[in-house]
């Protein structure tokens, strides 16, 4: 306890050191984050309110991640030629301008169009965090910084699952009908993702701007890669996100359906699940220095597995609901391993490319599952996509144990890994 006690304030202390724009930057994150969780647990149930079969609530979801995937290497270029500020404050303004458009249309064709062209604009935040934390903070800071980023999307959306939980209750007294509460709720999450453009926006300019580097320069970049480490480190990835695909986004819908939850319930089912993500990710640098990062990753990977398969064969509303949690904190444990294995392996001059194929590979999986999982769940219920993810699961921990367990990155020194870097 008086470790983490003493971690914390050496965080805190980083983080106020770390000079204004840091903090701000770190504000409006957190606000994103509030809006883009209140809008996540409640557009499907939204969609499902209208009407809308898991099919074609598959088919909208998948359009979103689509956006991303399609996004992720033009941001990634996109980040080394405009200034973050910019880049942010015009990303806020979209997103919240996507998520009042998804809140109002009714024609499918334009819905899809919207759903994809906001997970563009997303993509912006996802990607924003090497570059910032880069150019913003001393080297001393860096581990931090980047660790405090993603703390800030797990706090956000702890926030955010219980507001978004609450928002329709409230907003069912002044709108009596299920429907237009749950849309109010949804214009109240575009509300407080335009509010963190007001953070972005406060930001001072870079005070002197390095050289970018051209558009030849950069697609040259991306053909020097070592492709065969990048397809060793994409494919697992690549099957991680098929198998999330299939049955994160239906989760809210999972607990509606089998156990009749409300919609306040259900956010305090995801709030609380943000909390064992959180404590996942405090938890990983332990994991990685007894077992070095890919034994770390494949361990959680695996340990996750048993918990899929109780959600999908059990109807024990108790036992569902820890494995739910567990499944979550395990999972959450090898993000920052995975994503600081990947940089320890690749040169320098490649983490901007290397990050976004990675998230280009999810995205595009996911695209692809989400689809699926929507019509197989209309058809076949939540036990064949939650125990196909499994298989998913365990067939991307085999591969990446086979590709780099013998690496020499795989297990770093002990003071390499207290914090890793995201």
């Amino acid at each position: 306890m008086a470790d983490a006690l003493g971690l914390l304030r050496e965080y805190a202390a980083q983080v106020r050191g770390a000079g204004r724009n840091s903090r701000l930057y770190l504000g409006g994150m957190f606000l994103f984050g509030v809006g883009q969780s209140i809008f996540a647990l409640l557009f499907n149930l939204y969609l499902r309110d209208h009407g809308l079969s898991d099919a074609g609530i598959g088919q909208i979801l998948s359009k979103i991640s689509l956006g991303a995937a399609v996004a992720a290497l033009p941001a990634a270029f996109l980040f080394r030629r405009v200034p973050a500020r910019t880049l942010l404050v015009a990303g806020s303004a979209l997103a919240a301008l996507g998520y009042v458009l998804q809140s109002s249309l009714t024609e499918p064709e334009l819905l899809l169009l919207v759903s994809f062209l906001t997970g563009m604009v997303l993509t912006v935040f996802r990607l924003s965090i090497a570059p910032v934390v880069m150019k913003e903070s001393a080297a001393e800071r860096r581990p931090f910084l980047f660790s405090a980023s993603f703390g800030v999307f797990f706090l956000s959306a702890i926030l955010g699952s219980a507001v978004g939980g609450a928002l329709p209750h409230l907003f069912h007294l002044i709108a009596p009908e299920s429907g237009q509460a749950l849309r109010w709720s949804l214009f109240g999450a575009a509300a407080v993702t335009l509010s963190s453009g007001l953070a972005f926006l406060a930001m001072r300019p870079a005070a002197t701007r390095s050289e970018a580097p051209g558009a030849l320069e950069q697609i040259r970049d991306l053909l020097e890669i070592d492709w065969a480490l990048h397809a060793k480190l994409i494919l697992p990835s690549a099957m991680i996100g098929l198998g999330a695909g299939l049955i994160i986004p239906f989760l809210n819908l999972y607990f509606r359906d089998r156990f009749g939850l409300s919609e306040a319930a259900i956010g305090i089912l995801f709030s609380v699940m943000q909390g064992f993500m959180v404590a996942g990710n405090l938890f990983g640098p332990a994991v990685s220095r007894r077992l070095g990062l890919v034994g770390g990753v494949v361990a959680t990977q695996l340990a996750s597995v048993p918990f899929m398969m109780v959600l999908a064969l059990s109807h024990a509303y108790p036992l569902v609901v820890l494995s739910f949690f567990l499944r979550g904190g395990l999972m959450n444990m090898n993000q920052p391993l995975v994503s600081h294995f990947a940089m320890e392996v690749v040169p320098e001059r490649d983490h901007a490319i290397t990050n976004s194929l990675l998230s280009l590979s999810w995205f595009l999986a996911w695209t692809v599952s989400a689809d699926i999982g929507g019509a197989l769940i209309e058809r076949k219920g939540y036990g064949e996509p939650l125990l196909i993810a499994a298989a998913l699961y365990v067939g991307a921990s085999i591969l990446y144990w086979i590709f780099f367990r013998n690496v020499p990155e795989a297990r770093l020194p002990r003071a390499e890994v207290e914090i890793p870097e995201a």
